[in-house]
Formats: C-alpha cells, sequence, structure tokens
C-alpha cells in the first residue's frame, strides 16, 4: 500500500506546512500521481492531504496567537494563508472559534495565570 511513500509525503508536509502546498508538488515529492496519492493518503490517515496540511498550520497558529504581540494578519502569511478570510474561516471550522476570540481567550488565560502565580506565597 505504499507506505514508504505516504511516510516520505508526511515527513515533507511536517517540514513545509508553513507554506502553501498543492497536492502536485506533495505527490511529486512522494513519487506518486496525484490521484494514486489523493487515494492512499486517505485510506492511510483517514484524512485528506489538504486536511491534514491545514491541520499542521491551524497548530501552529495556536501557538502563534498565543503571543500577543503577533498580529493575526502576520500568523495568516507566516503559515502560507493568502486569504486572511480563508485563514479565519479554516481556523473557525477546527477551533470552533475565529482567530480573534482564540488570541483574546489566550490572552485572558495568561493574565490569570500570571494574577494567580504573583499571588501564591
Amino acid at each position: 500500500m505504499n507506505l514508504a511513500n505516504i511516510k516520505r509525503a508526511l515527513q515533507f508536509i511536517d517540514k513545509n506546512f508553513h507554506r502553501p502546498l498543492s497536492l502536485e508538488e506533495v505527490s511529486r515529492e512522494s513519487g506518486m500521481s496525484k490521484y494514486h496519492f489523493a487515494r492512499t493518503f486517505k485510506a492511510v490517515t483517514g484524512i485528506t492531504f489538504k486536511t491534514y496540511h491545514n491541520k499542521k498550520r491551524i497548530e501552529a497558529a495556536k501557538d502563534l496567537l498565543k503571543d500577543n504581540e503577533m498580529q493575526i494578519t502576520n500568523v495568516c502569511y507566516s503559515l502560507g494563508f493568502n486569504d486572511t478570510s480563508y485563514f479565519n474561516r479554516v481556523f473557525r471550522k477546527y477551533e470552533g472559534v475565529t482567530p480573534s476570540l482564540y488570541k483574546k481567550r489566550a490572552a485572558t488565560r495568561e493574565l490569570l495565570f500570571r494574577i494567580r502565580n504573583e499571588n501564591q506565597p
């Protein structure tokens, strides 16, 4: 079932998730046709290539959004999203909230954590 090819593709995605990746590029890296790659990738991982790629980028976005200094637009573009509205849609799809609400909640959690630690003897 071409597991070595899929493993090579996963490693490539993991290394390059921060930029736009096409099905053609990743399938070429795996040594498979794009149609065979797409079917095999989903059979092995249970999700599509695009879903895997977007989940990797959203996980990275969550870490970057916790940094109060980084603007949402900068997070978006630094992870290879070329459109902030698409980034917002994808983020909301996987996290259930917009990036701005996630950022606000993360800042609130950080503030509460600091307050609790300052009040510890």
